[in-house]
């Protein structure tokens, strides 16, 4: 009996190179990573497999399509104070001193900025206090081409000129702070343009973790429906392979931390500070599931979806073949 092929797009991600390079074995199937496709919720027939936008498969779980299977591993997680930037001699200092503010913005469907709109409801200030600016970022990034899988900002958004820029009008002192996923090189120069509107992010960062126990997942993994239900004992073992490569990566982690001067105390606060997100697999351990329920009422109440989606039933058709599997 021929082995199937498992075709799947996922970044090259430190984690995953184990994966990528074939130093993990995935007994019954072969598995082929494509690391140079760009992301979509939307692939191929000929891929099989993809890691997607969270956001975007959470409203389409919402909305009541399930064309997607996702599985919970949650290859890109992250947090989103550190996603603000504003002109250097800009005089805000805080994600509260956002209302009222122009803020910009590239991407509205995108699981970062999601996150980030919930940071700053967290601090306080609602989607509704601000003025959202929506359009490219600069001359090089542009806005994403809309999908079926996206939504429209809020009504009053204003969209700028296909030749104009959220750089350009922050430079310009029409908008007064933008949120997106990369920063601008002028961010990491000492004494650049810009900076980020919360100097301090770590520290920020940090205590909102403590206080919401939430450590944002962005990504997930997701199967074209068919080839799920065709092939289960494949999604199993891609879900394995990439839980092993996870593995081999933080092994070496821990054992070579040396890749910048204190990677060893990052790992160490893995360890202490996210014993719950690590590894960032599954359902079992109380933070996934309270990021769960959080995304899907962050959803809610951001406008996003009309009606919030299950967080019980995200991963309900992976449970399902892990059961019949005997897992």
């Amino acid at each position: 009996m021929a082995i199937p092929n498992v075709n799947i797009v996922l970044r090259a991600y430190d984690q995953f190179c184990p994966l990528i390079i074939g130093a993990i074995e995935s007994p019954g199937v072969a598995i082929n990573v494509n690391f140079n496709t760009p992301l979509s919720n939307e692939f191929p027939e000929d891929i099989h497999a993809a890691e997607v936008s969270f956001n975007r498969y959470v409203m389409a779980r919402a909305n009541g399509d399930h064309r997607l299977v996702g599985i919970p591993a949650f290859v890109l997680r992250g947090f989103r104070h550190r996603n603000y930037i504003v002109r250097r001699d800009s005089p805000l200092e805080s994600l509260a001193e956002l209302k009222g503010k122009r803020v910009g913005s590239n991407s509205w469907s995108d699981t970062g900025t999601m996150w980030a709109r919930a940071a700053l409801r967290e601090a306080g200030v609602e989607v509704t206090d601000v003025q959202w600016v929506i359009g490219h970022l600069d001359e090089k990034i542009k806005m994403k081409p809309k999908t079926s899988f996206d939504v429209e900002p809020p009504k009053g958004s204003h969209f700028l000129n296909n030749d104009e820029t959220l750089m350009g009008g922050l430079r310009a002192g029409t908008v007064d702070a933008v949120t997106t996923a990369f920063m601008p090189p002028s961010v990491y120069e000492v004494n650049g343009e810009f900076r980020r509107l919360v100097r301090d992010f770590r520290t920020a960062e940090t205590e909102y973790h403590r206080r919401t126990g939430i450590y944002p997942g962005f990504h997930v993994m997701a199967f074209q429906r068919s080839f799920a239900e065709n092939n289960p004992e494949a999604v199993l073992a891609v879900y394995d392979a990439l839980r092993a490569s996870w593995e081999n990566w933080w092994l070496k982690v821990k054992n070579f931390g040396e890749a910048s001067p204190w990677a060893i105390a990052e790992a160490e606060t893995m360890i202490r500070e996210f014993p719950e997100d690590t590894p960032p697999f599954g359902l079992h351990q109380p933070a996934h599931r309270k990021m769960l329920e959080t995304m899907c009422h962050e959803q809610y109440a951001q406008g996003i979806v009309s009606a919030p989606a299950d967080p019980t039933k995200l991963f309900s058709d992976f449970e399902a073949i892990a059961k019949t599997a005997g897992r």
